[in-house]
């Protein structure tokens, strides 16, 4: 099994979801909803062609949905796949990844 790793903008991005999950639904929502993430980037590690190629973005990257959010990745070859982003479905992806 691959390991993964958060860039320092998908950390930022899951910071953000954190605070405001806690704000809207509470702290245990804000629990069970990180906890989810993380299955997910083990589920990601484990398979990283499950996700979909948005080669729009970059070259190599992937994406995989998370609740109402997105996380964009590159796999790794015989390294960890870098969490580069991570969306929520309706933001405009090109634009944050121009920020980037």
């Amino acid at each position: 099994m691959q390991a993964f790793k958060l860039t320092v903008k998908a950390k930022s991005d899951l910071k953000q979801i954190a605070r405001y999950t806690e704000k809207r639904w509470g702290k245990e929502q804000r629990k069970l909803y990180l906890k989810e993430f993380d299955d997910t980037f083990h589920l990601i590690a484990e398979i990283p062609s499950m996700g979909v190629d948005c080669d729009f973005i970059k070259e190599d990257y992937k994406k995989f949905p998370q609740g109402s959010h997105i996380l964009y990745y590159k796999p790794g070859v015989k390294a960890k796949i870098e969490i580069v982003r991570i969306l929520h479905k309706r933001v405009d992806v090109l634009a944050k990844f121009t920020d980037s």
